[in-house]
């Protein structure tokens, strides 16, 4: 957002919907992993502190193409270790995210 110069100045800013990519070929996502943090339910940085059901909790998000999916699942990031993955054809709502343009910029 830019600085108003004016009373009134509008301002307009479009948002478009997308879908994820994979993380490893931008290829269209099928899966998104989910990973928590290490010792998430005693962890109070992590969104599964202090919970029984951890399965839909996420501290970090990867997204995967059937190709690639293994990979991601198997390499953790540092500090982190692997939680859930769901097919995005199931949670369709998952797949999608809002990128946001301001006219004149590259979408």
């Amino acid at each position: 957002m830019t600085k108003a110069e004016r009373v009134g100045q509008t301002e307009t800013i479009t948002r478009v919907a997308r879908w994820h990519e994979c993380d490893e070929c931008s290829n269209p996502a099928s899966h998104r992993v989910t990973f928590l943090l290490e010792n998430a339910r005693h962890n109070p940085r992590s969104s599964a502190y202090g919970r029984d059901d951890c399965s839909r909790c996420s501290d970090l998000d990867a997204y995967a193409c059937r190709k690639h999916l293994e990979q991601i699942v198997r390499e953790a990031p540092s500090g982190y270790s692997w939680c859930a993955h769901m097919a995005l054809k199931s949670h369709k709502h998952m797949g999608f995210y809002w990128h946001t343009t301001q006219p004149g910029s590259e979408t």
